[in-house]
């Protein structure tokens, strides 16, 4: 059948289609009813799912992670929209096409790690020059970070996020070292290059995205440093004070403790590539917010409980009022 995705559901709409079945519980209403709650997902997003009749027989049919089959009907709630499922049973494998379910990151993946390249290729430092070259010229993580997402659901949560994510970090690094030219260019590019790199092993992306058992257990951060270190024990030579201040943008780069940073940034370079790793991740996350058309046509967003508030879209373009036709983007700004 048609895949129908969640980004063209519409409210009071009957559906039959496969949806990734991305976490299940059952639970007990107020009321006492044991209802199925499910949280679905396709390449196009994610939408919340209940099942009120014969919910803990329809539990046992299939397994978190599972593509599944599911007949519901759409329905808002809390400016929200979720499914009341009516039926729902495992798909088995090769009966759809995963490629319905993994989002992929816009950007073309080659032309990005190609432009990795050219900007880690003006370092002038001997070491992190050799250290940059050596994780660039390993195989099995460079094949790992092409395919990577950045996050499970917060920002670049798709495959090539990771790539799209750092290639931007060191981007704006580059900018900002210039407006700064005190900062140590080489420590931050090469920062910037090697502060996620951890996230390869930190997810699992087969019919979604998740956390790994090591993930969830030690953290990318922690990961990412110790393949650092790997790397670094086997450059002849390499400065001990030049790896604590790479392993200390590493651990550093989410800023606070509260957001899971194992040491809190100490250094303007360490500050610096904090601020750069937060601002592309909202910039990515709130861009894909407004994005996601707004069912009722409004200008705002939804509200979206981890900024705290809704976005403003836009206003709506107005019309030329002698011909009628869209005033142009660039009227009035003199280009």
């Amino acid at each position: 059948m048609p895949k129908l995705f969640i980004t063209e559901l519409k409210p009071n709409q009957e559906i039959a289609s496969l949806f990734v079945a991305a976490e299940k519980q059952l639970r007990t209403a107020r009321n006492g009813t044991v209802y199925l709650d499910l949280k679905l997902l396709d390449k196009t997003g994610e939408i919340s799912g209940k099942m009120w009749e014969k919910a803990a027989e329809a539990s046992e049919g299939f397994q978190s992670g599972d593509i599944v089959y599911l007949r519901a009907r759409t329905e808002l709630y809390k400016d929200k929209m979720q499914l009341s499922i009516s039926e729902i049973v495992s798909v088995p494998a090769g009966a759809f096409d995963p490629a319905d379910f993994l989002p992929v990151c816009p950007l073309d993946r080659d032309e990005l790690f190609e432009k990795l390249g050219k900007l880690l290729s003006g370092l002038v430092n001997p070491p992190l020059r050799q250290l940059c070259e050596a994780i660039l010229a390993d195989p099995d993580i460079m094949t790992r970070f092409k395919l990577a997402p950045a996050a499970k659901s917060m920002h670049h949560a798709y495959i090539g996020g990771l790539l799209e994510h750092t290639v931007s970090v060191i981007t704006l690094i580059y900018r900002i070292c210039n407006h700064y030219p005190d900062l140590d260019r080489d420590l931050l590019m090469t920062g910037a290059f090697l502060h996620d790199i951890g996230k390869i092993e930190e997810f699992v992306y087969h019919t979604f995205i998740d956390y790994s058992d090591s993930g969830r257990l030690v953290g990318h951060m922690v990961i990412g440093t110790q393949m650092v270190e790997d790397k670094i024990r086997r450059l002849e030579g390499f400065p001990v004070e030049t790896a604590i201040l790479v392993k200390h943008l590493i651990l550093s780069h989410h800023g606070e403790a509260q957001f899971g940073a194992v040491s809190l940034p100490a250094s303007r370079e360490a500050f610096a590539l904090h601020l750069a790793d937060d601002l592309d991740a909202k910039m990515n996350a709130i861009g894909r917010i407004i994005a996601n058309p707004a069912n009722d046509g409004s200008s705002w967003t939804g509200f979206e409980t981890i900024f705290g508030r809704r976005f403003f879209r836009g206003f709506p373009k107005q019309s030329d009022a002698a011909g009628g036709d869209e005033v142009p983007e660039n009227a009035g700004t003199g280009a």
